[in-house]
Parts: C-alpha cells; sequence; structure tokens
C-alpha cells in the first residue's frame, strides 16, 4: 500500500500516499490504518514523522484517532471541511451573516443542480422528507428533518465538492447559533412560511425547473438569514 518516499519531505509524502489510496479506493471510510510503527518501516520515515502527518489529518477530519493509538479512515469524510472552514472563519473574524451567505450561494446552486438530476426516486424521498414535516409536531424531529431535506438536496446535484463545502457551512452555522433549525422548525414561529418553500421547492425541483428550483431556494435562504439574525439579537441580550 505504501512505498519508499524523500525523507526530506517526509510530512509531505506520508499525507500524499494516504491521501492517494483513499482516492483509489485502496483505503475505504472506516478500514484502519497499519501502525505507525509498520507505515514508518515500509515509507522509510521515522514515526514522528507518521504521527505528525497522522495528526494533521485527524485535525482535518480524514482520520479518526481512538483510545489506544489505532487510526481509521473517516465514516464522515463530507464533513472533513468543517474544521478547516471553522479555523478559516475564526482567523478571518467572520460573522453570522458571511457564513450565510455562503451557505446561501451553495444551497442556490445545489437546489439547480437538484432539478436537473431529479430522478422518480429523488423525488419520492423528498416528498417522503415533507410528508414527516408537516406531520411533525415535535421541533427537535423537524428541524432533524429539515436537515434530512438540504442533505438530499446537496447530495442530488451531483458535485462532490459542492455536498462537502455545503455540508461544512451549514454545520459551521449551527456550532455558532444551537438550536438554529427547532427555532426555525417552530409551528408558533416560522412554520407557515417555512413549510410552504419546502414545498415550492421541491415542487421545482421534482418539475426539473432549475430557474424556479434557485428561485425557490434564494428566498427559503433569505427566511432564513432573517430568522438567524433574531436569534443572534436574543443571544446578545
Amino acid at each position: 500500500m505504501f512505498k519508499k518516499i524523500d525523507k526530506e519531505r517526509a510530512f509531505d509524502g506520508v499525507v500524499e500516499q494516504i491521501l492517494d489510496n483513499i482516492q483509489k479506493g485502496r483505503l475505504k471510510k472506516g478500514d484502519s490504518l497499519p501502525s505507525e510503527r509498520v507505515m514508518a518501516e515500509e515509507m522509510g520515515v521515522s514515526r514522528p514523522a507518521i504521527r505528525e502527518a497522522l495528526r494533521a489529518l485527524q485535525l482535518l477530519g480524514i482520520i479518526t484517532t481512538i483510545q489506544g493509538g489505532a487510526n481509521y479512515i473517516s465514516e464522515d469524510l463530507e464533513g472533513c471541511l468543517i474544521g478547516p472552514l471553522s479555523i478559516l472563519f475564526r482567523m478571518q473574524n467572520g460573522n453570522v451573516r458571511q457564513a450565510q451567505q455562503l451557505r446561501s450561494a451553495l444551497e442556490k446552486e445545489a437546489a439547480s443542480l437538484a432539478a436537473k438530476n431529479c430522478t422518480p426516486l429523488d423525488e419520492a424521498e423528498l416528498r417522503m422528507i415533507l410528508a414527516r414535516l408537516d406531520a411533525s409536531e415535535n421541533e427537535k424531529i423537524r428541524g432533524d428533518l429539515d436537515r434530512d431535506l438540504h442533505i438530499k438536496i446537496g447530495k442530488m446535484a451531483g458535485n462532490p465538492m459542492i455536498f462537502s463545502v455545503l455540508s461544512a457551512s451549514s454545520q459551521l452555522m449551527e456550532n455558532i447559533i444551537t438550536g438554529i433549525r427547532g427555532y426555525l422548525m417552530q409551528k408558533n414561529n416560522s412554520v407557515l412560511e417555512i413549510d410552504e418553500q419546502h414545498h415550492l421547492l421541491v415542487d421545482a425541483i421534482a418539475e426539473k425547473d432549475e430557474k424556479q428550483a434557485k428561485k425557490y431556494m434564494q428566498e427559503h435562504m433569505d427566511s432564513v438569514e432573517r430568522y438567524i439574525e433574531e436569534i443572534a439579537k436574543k443571544e446578545q441580550l
């Protein structure tokens, strides 16, 4: 699985080989990595060099380390951008509005691509989520279903880069404002507006109307931004 590398660029070489094995399918989600000793011998570098590279990949969310030192390929590779994006956000003194603007731009493009790619099975899954949303009175469950709906649309876009950054930006928003989806999905707050937007959005996607899907997602994101500002003001009180 691994080959000898130049000791002068040990860190880069270790990282590149692990990523290359993931890309080529030799390492899959949940797979365990060889021990540090084995990798060091196979690559011809020191164990500290291996440890440094593994630590960097762990910070990126690509590797999961459990007690005892065993290393595994993360089960959630799609979410590996959350950490770096959070760091960048803090370094740039980003605010909630900027994070939402990033998410909004990605959501609109994802909705358009989802409309283009929508299959009968995709439509059925979207409408099933909507039906469960309509039937539920529990804010936590409704918030989870709202997330499921957006994740499904993101995956339907068929672009792993958009989906990865979208997932990271969405998680970043939830890290900044706790309970955001539960607040949005309260039956006594935004339900009529949010639920109607969800239905219009899904209808447009099902009809493969890319322009309308993008339009309705924009309206939905505008509403979300408005409610986010409400939450932010309350938390400042």
